[in-house]
Order: structure tokens, then C-alpha cells, then sequence
């Protein structure tokens, strides 16, 4: 089978390109011709079909330079690419594939990909990393440090502009939301024969807003065979791995370090504006920032850490960092809230804590700390979930039974379709 595969990113940058490579990689692995579909990047990894790669666009720039033009424009850019279009029905040309796999399009690639294949008769199926298509904001949230909101589920998205939740800008928020409407209107999600939630909470926000159930399918992500490594030594050490972002609660960690000075606490990842400015001043004593790491030194973070902490203050689907911590036999403390709470078993696999309470946070660390028996039973039975439902051999088996399924519904359908020769 041949399988493209469509994500903005062609680099390490996030869960969705993490995904995106495991998949290709385990795909390959059994015998399938993978092809990518992404955006051109600098930062990129060398593929032969690149020179069809969209056009690179670095929306934060623009908004730095906005204009009343350059707003109308950026607004028709996220909605439908027609660039992306004309170049994705090249790469179907010379591809040829017998299925799409979408990840994340939304804004630089956009589901304009989505009606070439249909024209062509290929199933689409989309593995979701967020809540894009029922939250102009993404996240559910009224602003980065904010409130949860869920006000536009049921379709009303102009209840973003009205709270100015993209950036604090009414103008963003507008944009998102009209770009929410016109995918309504154009009706991108019934162009899609399957969605993929990571995660059962995602999967539930999606029918409470209006997907068919039986078009929504739950497949929790899964990990290569090498990432499982059991390893109970520890420098008594607390690891925050990703992005330092507000919405990952970052500040809430450094407040909960402060209530705990007698802890360690490192963080490793990329950061960017205004938190980078503002982190010299706010970094605790007992947190170090150790910046960017590549995939080997995280890997040895993890493994000297005594438990991995996620204390993120949104519906987070399903974070890789949980399950490579899982995998390393490793604990996790994390909110308790959206997909974290499948996969963070309080008690059992980790801690959960109340969502931006510093203190419930550091009372959690210290008793690690203090019940490092426990804390060793919690990174055994988390290893041994994540080997049963995050392995590469449970994923394979669920995303070709679909992937089956779909393409012989395909054939079919072709064949018996008015006009086309049996």
C-alpha cells in the first residue's frame, strides 16, 4: 500500500511531526511506500518530493507588519490554498498513493488538500493533534494563561472574537473565527471518511460537537520498540521535556519550585517570546534551564530523572512526553485534566494534580521525593501499560485494518460508479 502522509512539519518540532515519522518509519517497516506532503522550511528533512513542498510562510512575521491588505490576504491564505492544492495534485500525480493521512494542515497547508483527494476519489483519513476544527483558538482557552472555555463548541464561533481569545487581538480572533465558519460552510469534515483522537476525551469533545460518532475513531499513539528501556536509577531530579510555553504551565511549575526550594527541578526545550525575556528574571534557584536538547541528551535526562512533570493548563490530547517518560518506567505528575487523566492513572502511574495550583504541584513532587518505593511501582506499572497501548504492534494492527477498510470501500465505490469501465 502507499500511503501519503500531510503535515505542515518536516522536522522534529512537535507531537504531530513525531507522529508523523514514527508512522512513515513503521509503515515502512511492514513493507508500504510512504510519501510526505508538508510545508518548505528551512529546518526540513531531505525528502525527493520537496520541490512540491507549499510555500513557506512565517505568519508570526506577518502579523508583526499587518496591514489591512496583508490581513485580508493572510485570511484567504488559511482558509484555502490553492498553491498547496495545485502542488498536492502534482505529488498525487507522480505518487500515486492509495490513501491520504492528514495531520496537522490547518492555516499553512489548509484542507484544500482534502478536495483533491476527494476529486480523485482517494479516503482521507486525520489524525488530530488538537481541537482546530470545534476551537478557533485551538486549545480551548480564552487566552494563554487563562480560563478554559468551550463556548464555541456547538458552532458558535464568533464567541472568540467577542473574548479576544487568539492573542488578545480582536483582529486574530476575527480571523479565526471567519476561517472556522468558511470551513464549516465548505463542509471540510464531511469530505474526511475518518478522524483519529488520540485520546477518548478528544474523541468526546468532537461528537458533543456535532461528528458522527461512527466517523470518529479512538487510536492512542504509540511509540517505536527502541524507546522502551527501563531504567530506576535516579538523581532525584524533576524533568519538564517541550515547549516552554504559557499554556504548558510553566509558570506554575516555577511557583510550585519556590515552595519547595529542597527540590530540583530542569527544563528542557524550546522557548520563545515573551517568555524567553521574561525567564532570567523568574527562574527559582532550584529550576535550570538547560535549553534545547536533541533526542540523545533528553533521552539521558529521562532516564537520570526521578519523574517527569507536565503541568499543563489545557486539554492536553495526548503528550509524547508522558508516554516516553511511561516508557522509561518513569512517573508522571501531571494536570488533571483532558487526555492526561487516560493515561496518568493517579496513584497508579503518576499523580494528578488540580489544574494552576502550585501548591498541590510541589506537595505532589515532595511526595515523590519522600516515597521513592512507590514512586518505582508507579514507573513499572506505567512501562507496562504504555508496552500494551502504546506499542508499534497495537497501532499497526488498528491503522491498517482502517486503512483496509477504507481502500477497498474505494474500490468499489469506483467500480460500480456510472461511466467507469469494470
Amino acid at each position: 500500500m502507499h500511503i501519503v502522509l500531510v503535515n505542515t512539519r518536516h522536522f522534529h518540532g512537535g507531537g504531530d511531526s513525531t507522529y508523523t515519522f514514527n508512522l512513515a518509519e513503521l509503515l515502512r517497516s511492514k513493507g508500504h511506500r510512504v510519501s510526505f506532503f508538508a510545508m518548505q522550511d528551512r529546518r526540513n528533512l531531505p525528502d525527493p518530493n520537496s520541490d512540491l513542498f507549499v510555500s513557506y510562510i512565517d505568519f508570526r512575521e506577518l502579523n508583526r507588519h499587518k496591514t489591512p491588505i496583508s490581513g485580508v490576504w493572510v485570511l484567504g491564505r488559511v482558509i484555502y490554498s490553492m498553491e498547496a492544492r495545485q502542488k498536492f495534485s502534482r505529488l498525487l500525480d507522480r505518487a500515486a498513493p492509495d490513501i491520504i493521512h492528514l495531520q496537522n494542515i490547518h492555516a499553512h497547508i489548509t484542507p484544500s488538500v482534502v478536495f483533491e483527494a476527494r476529486r480523485r476519489g482517494l479516503p482521507v483519513v486525520w489524525t488530530l493533534h488538537d481541537y482546530k476544527l470545534i476551537c478557533p483558538n485551538t486549545h480551548f482557552l480564552k487566552d494563554a494563561a487563562g480560563e478554559i472555555c468551550e463556548a464555541c463548541k456547538q458552532g458558535s464561533y464568533y464567541q472568540a472574537a467577542l473574548s479576544r481569545c487568539k492573542k488578545g487581538s480582536l483582529l486574530a480572533s476575527t480571523m479565526a473565527a471567519v476561517e472556522a465558519y468558511a470551513h464549516f460552510v465548505m463542509k471540510v469534515r464531511d469530505q474526511v471518511d475518518a478522524f483519529l483522537a488520540p485520546s477518548a476525551f478528544l474523541r468526546s469533545k468532537l461528537i458533543a460537537s456535532g461528528f458522527p460518532p461512527p466517523k470518529v475513531q479512538h487510536l492512542p499513539l504509540f511509540l517505536p520498540s527502541e524507546s522502551f528501556e527501563i531504567d530506576e536509577d535516579n538523581d532525584r531530579f524533576f524533568l519538564f521535556m517541550g515547549k516552554l510555553d504559557e499554556i504548558k504551565g510553566i509558570r506554575v511549575l516555577l511557583d510550585a519550585c519556590r515552595h519547595s526550594p529542597h527540590l530540583k527541578v530542569i527544563l528542557a526545550g524550546r522557548i520563545e517570546e515573551p517568555l524567553a525575556r521574561d525567564l532570567p528574571t523568574i527562574l527559582p534557584a532550584n529550576a535550570q534551564y538547560v535549553g534545547m536538547k536533541n533526542r540523545s541528551e533528553l533521552r539521558q535526562l529521562l532516564r537520570r530523572s526521578l519523574a517527569v512533570v507536565v503541568p499543563s493548563l489545557w486539554y492536553e490530547n495526548q503528550p509524547f512526553s508522558i508516554l516516553e517518560a511511561f516508557a522509561c518506567a518513569k512517573p508522571v505528575i501531571a494536570s488533571d485534566l483532558g487526555g492526561m487523566t487516560e493515561l496518568v492513572k493517579h496513584n497508579e502511574r503518576g499523580v494528578l494534580v488540580p489544574r494552576a495550583d502550585a501548591k498541590a504541584l510541589s506537595h505532589a513532587m515532595e511526595w515523590l521525593i519522600a516515597h521513592q518505593q512507590e514512586a518505582q511501582l508507579m514507573g513499572r506499572a506505567a512501562y507496562a501499560y504504555t508496552r500494551e497501548y502504546h506499542s508499534e504492534e497495537s497501532h499497526y494492527m488498528q491503522i491498517m485494518e482502517l486503512y483496509t477498510r477504507l481502500t477497498k470501500r474505494r474500490v468499489k465505490s469506483v467500480a460500480t460508479s456510472p461511466g467507469i469501465p469494470r
